[in-house]
């Protein structure tokens, strides 16, 4: 079992990680009843088993998980012929209730369990890792396929429309919801690209074109977000491969010429 580092982010409070692990069960090995007091969700990798709780027996197999809620007196016990093998995230929080009215055995998404095992197999202990697991578990158990396509939909309207006041990839991840490694997982396949890269590219292609209407590089800073014009001229020679002051110089030079091209 792994006992993990407490997470001391702020703003990281909605799932809060205490055990992980991995267990291999003897045929019809038991646990309980137990009342926890914390939530414990099983990932079963392999075999055969059944949870028992208030509502009754609920077998389990291979590919499903079962929870274990804080308060409920449960006992789960392994198949006599083919005994499960399971890993298990144990974890309190706020967000942790949103399991209190789903079923208690869910077809378990099979990327997400292979991952969860990979990081208890190789010992890792960062709270971090394991509040990824579990935003990313309830955002695919709980969200439709339409409630999903709208979200990142809305998410790069936003974007779009709220560039220049400062908005920052962690801070379009609080807004909506989402563990931010996971939200640039799904934003990307879905768009070709993370959240921040998203971003600037939206306040690069307004910085380009407000240098050629004529404005100053600090004015255009500030237009597309910027609150300190070196870091602006930073992020676009890195975008475009030249200074906002050498790309604005031959773009005047380019419209003095048409200019006079019209009145000659």
């Amino acid at each position: 079992m792994i006992n993990l580092i407490p997470n001391k982010t702020e703003g990281q409070s909605g799932f809060i990680p205490l055990t992980a692990g991995e267990h291999i069960c003897p045929s019809s090995h038991s646990y309980g009843p137990y009342i926890r007091d914390h939530y414990i969700i099983h990932f079963c990798l392999s075999g055969k088993g059944t949870l028992y709780n208030s509502s009754g027996a609920h077998p389990v197999e291979g590919g499903e998980l079962f929870i274990i809620r804080e308060g409920e007196v449960t006992t789960y016990t392994a198949d006599a012929l083919d005994p499960w093998r399971y890993v298990w995230l144990g974890f309190v929080g706020e967000r942790a209730a949103v399991f209190d009215t789903s079923p208690c055995v869910m077809k378990a998404p099979r990327e997400l369990t292979a991952r969860l095992r990979e990081y208890v197999e190789d010992g890792e202990c960062s709270s971090d890792i394991y509040i990824s697991i579990l935003y990313e578990l309830t955002f695919r158990l709980f969200t439709s396929t339409d409630e999903y396509t709208d979200t990142l939909s809305a998410i790069r309207r936003y974007i779009k429309y709220q560039y220049m006041e400062g908005i920052t990839a962690g801070g379009v991840s609080k807004l909506f919801g989402f563990e931010r490694s996971y939200l640039y997982r799904i934003f990307k396949a879905r768009y070709g690209v993370g959240i921040k890269e998203y971003l600037t590219r939206v306040r690069m292609e307004h910085a380009r074109s407000h240098l050629n209407l004529g404005y100053s590089v600090s004015d255009v800073a500030a237009m597309v977000g910027y609150s300190d014009t070196f870091n602006f001229s930073k992020a676009y020679k890195k975008y475009y491969g030249v200074s906002p002051v050498k790309d604005k110089a031959p773009r005047e030079a380019e419209n003095v010429r048409w200019a006079e091209g019209r009145h000659s």
